[in-house]
């Protein structure tokens, strides 16, 4: 057994609550990052429902964690738990991560910077006065448009097969982004896939508002589903000779900004990336 494994007084902690959690790769990336820069510290995964979460933070503190990142179905909930939150989590509406500073809980979201170092740093893509369309209408699409509008695109569209649903969310940024009804003809510079269509277990076919056939020109795809590694999406949109990535790198990103709030360092994305166990499709 690796010194690694051993959890020693004064080590830096942190951990994953989610429930279910035995599908969550933040242990193998946080891990796989400590090795690979030596660091001394452990991150952790525990089962927590919503009903528990309150007595499980309190527990994790007491015992000297520095935070715990969250996965579904508590990103929302946790909100009410929180003594402070940052921009990025009263924008999206969801804390993804919470850093214990003084006996508070300071709740953060790092999807929206995760998305654009993904974008920006793995895949190439300028972001910067471009036009881009987010499909969905979840939290996950919450995080897209934050994270165009914050990079500087020109325009951001949204869809998604619930209209009435993505009126509510572009509603929340005051005109900031557009509800686009629409897709027949629509030329953009990017499409992000912000819903879990095409995710393995979660059903094959590539939902209804993204059926890229339609469409006028698209510079390139990037579909936030990152199993299988190559998405029915990404399928689509290469079979037209379109640039398509997966999500690996937006759960490297995401993951490297909790890194820097638990354990101080604030790795290359490609530390990360290399602690995925999965394989990105060039």
């Amino acid at each position: 057994m690796s010194e690694n494994a051993f959890i020693r007084p004064s080590m830096p902690l942190a951990c994953v609550f989610g429930d279910p959690i035995e599908h969550s790769r933040s242990p193998s990336l946080h891990e796989g990052a400590l090795r690979h820069l030596q660091l001394p510290g452990r991150y952790l995964a525990f089962q927590v429902g919503i009903p528990s979460l309150d007595v499980a933070l309190r527990a994790i503190m007491a015992l000297g964690f520095r935070g715990c990142n969250l996965t579904a179905p508590l990103k929302i909930a946790a909100r009410r738990l929180l003594d402070d939150e940052d921009s990025d989590v009263r924008h999206i509406g969801a804390a993804n991560t919470i850093v214990f500073e003084d006996g508070l809980r300071i709740g953060h979201n790092t999807d929206a910077r995760g998305l654009v170092a993904a974008l920006v740093e793995a895949c190439g893509i300028d972001i910067a006065g471009r036009r881009v369309l987010v499909v969905g209408s979840g939290g996950a699409a919450r995080a897209a448009v934050w994270a165009m509008l914050g990079a500087g695109a020109a325009q951001v569209l949204v869809t998604g097969r619930r209209i009435d649903r993505v009126v509510e969310l572009v509603a929340t940024f005051e005109g900031h982004c557009l509800v686009c009804e629409q897709t027949q003809g629509l030329s953009v510079d990017l499409v992000i896939n912000a819903t879990t269509a095409g995710m393995r277990g979660g059903g094959s076919e590539v939902d209804s508002a993204i059926d890229l056939a339609g469409f006028g020109e698209i510079g390139a795809v990037y579909d936030m589903v990152y199993d299988p590694v190559l998405t029915p999406l990404m399928a689509s949109a290469r079979a037209m000779g379109v640039p398509a990535f997966n999500g690996l790198t937006m759960l490297a990103g995401q993951a490297r900004f909790a890194f820097e709030h638990f354990f101080g360092h604030l790795a290359s994305l490609d530390v990360f990336l290399a602690s995925t166990e999965l394989t990105i499709i060039e």
